[in-house]
């Protein structure tokens, strides 16, 4: 493994992301949902919402969209929000966008729900992927990373702090 992004680095963009958010959110009475998309989310959601310095709600969703190593398949909510989302800002907290398909799914799916806005917040994205209302920390080419919640192909290395080549 080589490494990619240091630890102290992510920590000081998680830093600059949640000031980003906090001045958004500063002074007003909105109410506002973090939600982590598990798995890869976990370690990045955690480093920025400590970030964060007004009234937050936090929940978890769960999107399989992975069959094998690397093969992408159908995509399936497999753990839904437990808090509901109607007229409240919607942060959508994940550790990578690679394609965009699951995220583009995911998005689709969180709109029914009725919030008054939807933000990705991703610590990664691939070159070329891009959304509306999107924050980021970091662009990568196409190296396969782990690390910071992104797994090897044996669905290990999601615990190390910095971001790493394999």
């Amino acid at each position: 493994m080589k490494p990619l992004i240091y630890s102290d680095n992510i920590k000081n963009r998680c830093f600059s992301i949640g000031h980003i958010i906090n001045q958004r959110h500063y002074d007003t009475p909105d109410q506002v949902v973090f939600a982590c998309v598990l798995n890869g989310g976990f370690m990045f959601f955690t480093e920025l919402v400590k970030n964060l310095n007004f009234n937050i709600e936090c929940d978890f969703v769960r999107v399989k969209s992975y069959i094998g190593k690397k093969e992408q398949g159908d995509v399936e909510i497999t753990k839904d929000l437990e808090t509901s989302i109607k007229d409240k800002h919607l942060y959508l907290v994940d550790d990578l966008i690679d394609s965009g398909n699951t995220m583009k799914y995911l998005i689709d799916y969180m709109k029914i729900k009725e919030p008054k806005s939807i933000t990705l917040v991703t610590l990664c994205k691939r070159k070329g992927v891009d959304f509306p209302n999107h924050i980021y920390g970091f662009e990568l080419n196409d190296e396969w990373i782990v690390g910071m919640g992104c797994n090897d192909e044996n669905g290990y290395n999601r615990n190390l702090t910095s971001i790493y080549c394999i």
